[in-house]
């Protein structure tokens, strides 16, 4: 069911409306809203997601005892087991067959057709199930009172097919307050603006760049560096607007349940550095990787040169968590160089006078404007079909004196400047977001807003029942 079709908001309304009449019941409204929400992808994953959910929450109950340990290893086992075998068994077998030179026959097997459907949200909620075991082992968790409540916390239907990813400390007391949430004027009108927000970026946004995108990746073994530019560009801030999109849609959610999840993205091309980076893009998931990898693997708190591959193991596994492809992992690897050489670069200057210099406005402006060269460069092997077509269109854009531009490459790249500026703009309305809207309805008279949003509303609405808007990109994660 996608947040962008007329039957996600007719579900929505359903489910708000009845969770506001009957307070003492919502998180059975809730578990069944979820159970629904999942069973509409389809039935058979969605009774194994529950199932998975329940072996983990009966296993999650030995955590504190003698067998803790085990009772670990087990919960991990269930989860990962699941998610490897959907999304990494097909990897695995073409890797084995191409390092020894055979083929395997699964014919009259169910990998006849060499694929395996991704169940929905899968990487989410396993990520969001390793969390809980791990937090709850380390006795920096209470564990869920019951299975009703671990169902709603796992598979809140807001956020679980594609982020942000929750933590059982910041969630868990939220459903343990549920029944004393009011309905408050002003929270359901901003989670109406995060809903209507998201929708004008994918419906408005997304839905013009991405046929270009898809035509220029889809010949990407014969771009020119020109055209090779303009689709990396156009990728860049398609996946931004698409994912932030539905990230801010899920938020809206949350506020009209009286729920609070985290922003997942803070205009993350305004970084001048990769770390900045990480903590403006994915940040539910940026915080799980440095939680439960980087730091386990001994973080900060080792020499450097460890540190180094530290950063590059972690994310080479964040690369390799989008997708089952050597695309992904190389993705990854090329961050985690990208961090590894910034904390390098650091190093280096430290304690010599040129580093004041890198706190002067000028130096800022150049560092966010070569790193989002740096990252629109990385996302051509996230965006790319396969490696020869990524390493073709790097080799193509490495040759600078050799690009040339054609007109439709010069409109297009004119829309790229629109879109950054677009970025530009979000970043100074969420740092003054309190003012504005305080603004807007001081200063504003009630028919001028009423006429905006009546204006607004047609558009999405002409929008929505077109029925031709794509699923969003992290759907497929």
């Amino acid at each position: 069911m996608l947040f962008n079709s007329v039957t996600f908001f007719i579900f929505l309304a359903a489910v708000v409306a009845l969770y506001y009449a009957f307070p003492r019941l919502r998180m059975y409204v809730l578990a069944v809203a979820n159970a629904a929400f999942y069973a509409y992808a389809g039935v058979g994953y969605f009774l194994l997601f529950a199932g998975i959910v329940a072996i983990v929450y009966a296993i999650s109950k030995g955590l504190g005892g003698s067998r803790g340990k085990l009772a670990l290893a087990g919960g991990l086992a269930v989860v990962l087991g699941n998610l490897f075998f959907f999304k990494y068994t097909i990897f695995l077998i073409e890797n084995i067959e191409r390092a020894l030179g055979i083929e395997f026959d699964f014919a009259g097997t169910f990998l006849d057709d060499r694929m395996i459907l991704l169940p929905i949200g899968i990487s989410f909620y396993s990520f969001q199930l390793i969390a809980y075991l791990v937090d709850v082992y380390r006795k920096k968790l209470e564990p869920s009172r019951s299975l009703l409540e671990f169902w709603v916390f796992i598979s809140l239907f807001a956020h679980s097919a594609a982020g942000p990813i929750l933590r059982g400390n910041d969630f868990l007391p939220q459903l343990r307050r549920i029944e004393n949430v009011s309905f408050i004027d002003r929270r359901f009108k901003l989670g109406i603006a995060f809903l209507l927000l998201g929708l004008t970026k994918k419906l408005v946004i997304v839905e013009f760049i991405a046929p270009y995108v898809n035509e220029y990746f889809g010949r990407a073994g014969t771009l020119t560096g020109g055209e090779a530019w303009t689709a990396a560009y156009l990728f860049a801030f398609q996946i931004y607007f698409d994912f932030s999109a539905y990230s801010e849609m899920a938020v809206g959610i949350g506020f009209l349940l009286g729920l609070k999840l985290d922003l997942n993205f803070k205009t993350p091309y305004l970084s001048a550095n990769p770390n900045e980076f990480w903590r403006r893009w994915h940040i539910t998931l940026s915080q799980w990787i440095r939680d439960y990898i980087f730091i386990p693997l001994g973080g900060s708190r080792v020499a450097n040169w460890r540190i180094y591959c530290n950063l590059i193991a972690a994310m080479a596994i964040s690369g390799l968590w989008h997708g089952a492809a050597w695309t992904f992992i190389l993705w990854g690897v090329y961050h985690g160089v990208l961090s590894a050489g910034h904390r390098l670069y650091r190093r280096l200057l430290k304690g010599r006078k040129v580093e004041a210099w890198t706190a002067t406005r000028v130096y800022k402006i150049g560092a966010v404007i070569v790193f989002f060269h740096l990252t629109v460069v990385g996302w051509v092997f996230f965006r790319a079909d396969g490696m020869q077509e990524a390493m073709y269109m790097l080799k193509q854009m490495a040759a600078i004196h050799h690009i040339q531009l054609t007109e439709e490459t010069k409109k297009l790249l004119l829309v790229v400047v629109a879109l950054y500026g677009l970025h530009l703009a979000e970043s100074f309305i969420v740092s003054r977001f309190g003012k504005f809207i305080q603004a807007w309805r001081i200063r504003v008279p009630f028919v001028v807003r009423g006429a905006v949003y009546t204006i607004i509303a047609t558009v999405l609405l002409a929008y929505l029942f077109k029925g031709e808007s794509s699923s969003f990109i992290y759907f497929q994660f």
